[in-house]
């Protein structure tokens, strides 16, 4: 026959379990808002005033020749 304690009480989180918990969470939370964020804000800047809007780019910088 099984033996029959005292009734076990439930576990609370230490101090340190609640703040790992809540980095966690705050973490989890940033990277929603920052994933919702990039989707519905167009990161791209307009094209410059001097370029035609389809023109290519380098995206490395040169000398000009003046």
């Amino acid at each position: 026959m099984p033996r029959h304690g005292a009734p076990r009480l439930p576990r609370v989180p230490s101090v340190e379990q609640a703040r790992r918990r809540l980095a966690a969470a705050l973490l989890g939370a940033g990277a929603l808002a920052a994933t919702l964020l990039t989707a519905s804000v167009s990161p791209a800047a307009p094209p410059a005033p001097d370029r035609e809007p389809g023109a290519v780019t380098s995206g490395v910088a040169q000398r000009s020749g003046d």
